[in-house]
């Protein structure tokens, strides 16, 4: 925690973990008052840094796996982003079980597609 002339300190927050044992992961800064007579401190979250904001990388195991469990209903498509794409899928039943058939090959394709916009979407808010 660094502690400002202000009285005001920036304290950071990181959780870690395994997106596959179920566990989030996510950084987030808080802004603590200090009172100069108390040891205790008062967090303000500030308005819209909230850690549900944050979006995670997509993993070709977990897309395969809806793919496979989901795939006629556009599950993997959904867990993409693609949520056009999830939609026609999921009225179409894959459209028609070739979509789905062909999303087989394309999926590590489509993952690093989806990654890759998340990565933009990253650096310009």
């Amino acid at each position: 925690m660094q502690v400002q002339p202000s009285g005001i300190a920036i304290q950071d927050s990181v959780v870690g973990g395994d997106l596959h044992t179920g566990n989030v992961v996510h950084n987030h800064y808080h802004l603590v008052q200090k009172n100069p007579r108390d040891d205790d401190a008062k967090i303000i979250q500030p308005v819209g840094c909230a850690s549900s904001g944050q979006l995670e990388e997509r993993q070709l195991s977990d897309a395969y796996l809806l793919w496979f469990l989901f795939g006629l209903l556009g599950g993997h498509r959904f867990y993409l982003r693609d949520f056009t794409g999830g939609f026609l899928y999921f009225f179409t039943i894959g459209f028609f079980g070739i979509g789905w058939f062909v999303d087989a090959f394309r999926l590590p394709s489509l993952v690093q597609s989806s990654n890759n916009d998340l990565s933009i979407q990253s650096h310009h808010p």
